[in-house]
């Protein structure tokens, strides 16, 4: 497999399968007629969301020498 391709396929797992792993293993224990496993879909949507822009721009700021060494 090229280092490309494998590129895609591990930033694929990385981004949605903890997400299916944690809806999965919710919406099995507690069933789809309850309103918890929807918030905790909601939260863990919002988490990765923003967890994926964080590392980004940390990623954009080393690059360009804008964060300290401290």
């Amino acid at each position: 497999m090229s280092p490309d391709k494998m590129s895609v396929l591990n930033f694929t797992l990385n981004k949605f399968c903890p997400t299916f792993i944690i809806a999965f293993l919710v919406f099995m224990k507690m069933g789809f007629y309850t309103w918890e496993p929807y918030v905790v879909a909601g939260l863990v949507h919002f988490t990765q969301h923003f967890h994926y822009k964080i590392g980004y721009s940390v990623a954009v700021c080393e690059e360009r020498g804008l964060l300290s060494d401290d």
